[in-house]
């Protein structure tokens, strides 16, 4: 389907790859991993663009339809399932042939490849699509323009779907779904049955979609077959293996070099010397496997501890003019407490965060917390409030200005911030860099209490695994809120949802959870989209073109049959021999079965027809 030779990339002059190779087939779904800025993003674009490279070259067999997940959604009045159903252009293309009125060859060609297409299934796959989104019934026929950017994102990603692509290009595809979503989404693609090449830094997401993993490392990509873990484990293996290689060489190198300076000036000797020079010379050297740079990310634990850190007595929260979020929540957060907050969006998870943070009064109820406590809180929004003409030293000064720049310089670099990093502009850095600016800032005050709120959206893989361990030695207390099931399930000993109206501690753990919102969103037998999309091709209009494109091939039928019946009649026919009897009534039969068929259909289409009238009535 696709082979990728030798391929290299420069963006400003910079090698991104270089000798890049791999080949996907049918079924093969690949991760596509790497450190954030490894290039990644840009080999997913350069396939999707078909760009061409300086170096290597990209080969498609025969017609394969790439599709990729658009960034952009446009301001449309069309309803949020037709929006969906435009995703396939070869449906669209059809329904427009179809819709011509023009009974030729095209139209008749049209009408099988619609068939073969399943296009009358269309509006129940896209309607289907949606709901695994997250997407209820009356979202359907809302305008795209009214939704927000996250709902658009999950809007663009049911419309890729919907494309019936030969090779699916996903970046990211998780960053902007619920738990239930990505649930959904998990076992789609285990099904998909083309190929997939997707970007993800969801460790659990990856072992559950995934049958290969492509790693770039060190501008270079090496293909794995298996899981996520399972190129862990392979990586790790190869690591040892390469260091125990180094050491072996290494010994060689120093025996040869040994014997060499021993010897080089000795007339007896002086011609082994040499030969052995020149083994050195040639001499292939094996290196380290090259890793990802590790962090430590020392997350400091509070150094006093009370009983109780806060406690919400009968609390309910709800914005102006719209339903409370939840009622009649009573709950006591305890040191060493960890929690992993779940719930679909739009529940109320960062609400419930920042309720127990005071940043939002209790609408009824009480929030009360210990004298003294320190709470870190992490969200999203502290990213872009940064001053990005400031540093990251000056970031640290500012939150604690008696303390010695020496002492905060060696304090980041355990975050990542080197020598080099400590001075550059906040402007400049990356998203996962000003993640571990923030994390940095909260550790520095030993907080009793860390409320994450999606702490993981910028980091990659690494930079996740890294936070995974700090925040198990971490001595404080706990409450996360994120879409990383790997990250949850690995510091949370405790679950609490948000959801009708109310938080209360969820009795099963996240597999229980997923195998839940999966079967509440699987689609129910029997149900129907309320209406069908405006651009309609099952429409009574719809099935009586194909009755009559049935009534003229009965037509044709019917003539050839009184040809053949006004022969059969002749008793000259049979005095000609047997042979042409008896192609003459298999062709017969042929017909009249066909015959046959063609009513049935034209009955059931009749049927239809009916059916959608009064829908439509």
């Amino acid at each position: 389907m696709l082979n990728v030779r030798d391929l290299s990339f420069r963006v400003g002059g910079e090698e991104l790859f270089r000798g890049v190779s791999f080949e996907v087939y049918r079924g093969h779904r690949v991760g596509l991993v790497g450190r954030n800025g490894s290039g990644k993003s840009t080999l997913l674009r350069i396939i999707h663009e078909r760009l061409e490279s300086e170096e290597g070259r990209l080969e498609f067999a025969g017609t394969v339809r790439v599709v990729a997940v658009a960034q952009e959604t446009p301001d449309t009045d069309a309803s949020v399932l037709a929006f969906t159903l435009d995703g396939d252009s070869e449906l669209r293309a059809l329904e427009g042939r179809l819709a011509s009125g023009v009974h030729d060859e095209r139209y008749f060609a049209a009408q099988a490849r619609y068939e073969v297409i399943d296009g009358f299934g269309a509006t129940a796959r896209a309607s289907q699509l949606l709901a695994g989104l997250g997407f209820s019934q009356e979202d359907l026929d809302r305008p795209v323009r009214v939704l927000s950017g996250g709902w658009r994102m999950r809007l663009n990603l049911a419309r890729a779907l919907m494309a019936r692509a030969d090779l699916l290009l996903l970046d990211e595809p998780t960053n902007h779904l619920d738990l239930e979503a990505i649930a959904w989404l998990e076992q789609y693609l285990a099904r998909f049955d083309g190929a997939l090449l997707v970007v993800s830094h969801d460790r659990d997401f990856l072992n559950a979609v995934v049958n290969r993993i492509a790693a770039l490392h060190d501008r270079t990509l090496s293909l794995y077959v298996g899981s996520y873990d399972a190129y862990i484990e392979r990586r790790a293996l190869e690591a040892a293996q390469r260091e125990a290689a180094e050491s072996k060489q290494t010994a060689q190198v120093e025996a040869l070099e040994r014997f060499v300076a021993r010897f080089r000036a000795k007339a007896s000797k002086a011609r082994q010397a040499q030969s052995r020079l020149k083994m050195l010379e040639r001499m292939e050297r094996v290196t380290k496997l090259r890793g990802e740079v590790r962090y430590t990310l020392p997350l400091k634990g509070p150094e006093r501890v009370p009983d109780t850190l806060i406690t919400l007595r009968d609390v309910a929260f709800g914005y102006p003019d719209a339903a409370p979020l939840f009622t009649g929540v009573g709950i006591t957060v305890a040191p060493g407490d960890r929690i992993g907050v779940i719930g679909r969006n739009g529940a109320g998870k960062s609400t419930f965060l920042k309720v127990l943070l005071g940043a939002l009064a209790p609408t009824a109820g009480t929030r009360t917390a210990t004298a003294g406590i320190t709470v870190g809180y992490f969200a999203q929004h502290q990213l872009e409030q940064l001053d990005v003409r400031g540093t990251p030293l000056s970031y640290m000064a500012a939150l604690d200005p008696s303390a010695p720049l020496q002492t905060l310089r060696d304090y980041l670099g355990g975050f990542g911030f080197g020598a080099g990093g400590l001075e550059r502009t906040i402007q400049g850095l990356s998203g996962g860099e000003k993640s571990r600016l923030v994390l940095a800032g909260l550790s520095w005050s030993r907080p009793h209490l860390l409320l994450l709120d999606e702490p993981t959206n910028h980091l990659d893989l690494e930079m996740r695994e890294a936070l995974g361990y700090a925040l198990q030695d971490y001595s404080g207390a706990l409450i996360l809120v994120s879409h990383d099931r790997h990250l949850i399930r690995s510091c949370a000993d405790t679950l609490w949802l948000v959801g009708d109206c109310g938080v209360r501690e969820y009795g099963g753990d996240l597999e229980d959870y997923q195998r839940e919102t999966v079967l509440a969103r699987a689609p129910k037998a029997g149900v129907r989209p309320k209406k069908e999309p405006r651009r309609v091709a099952v429409s009574p209009k719809t099935y009586r073109r194909e009755q009559q494109a049935i009534e003229a091939r009965m037509a044709v039928d019917a003539a050839r049959l009184a040809e053949i019946d006004a022969v059969l009649g002749d008793p000259r026919a049979y005095q000609q021999g047997g042979e042409t009897i008896k192609t003459l009534q298999a062709e017969r039969a042929a017909v009249t079965a066909r015959q046959a068929a063609d009513e049935e259909q034209w009955l059931a289409l009749e049927e239809k027809q009916a059916e959608v009238a009064a829908r439509l009535s």
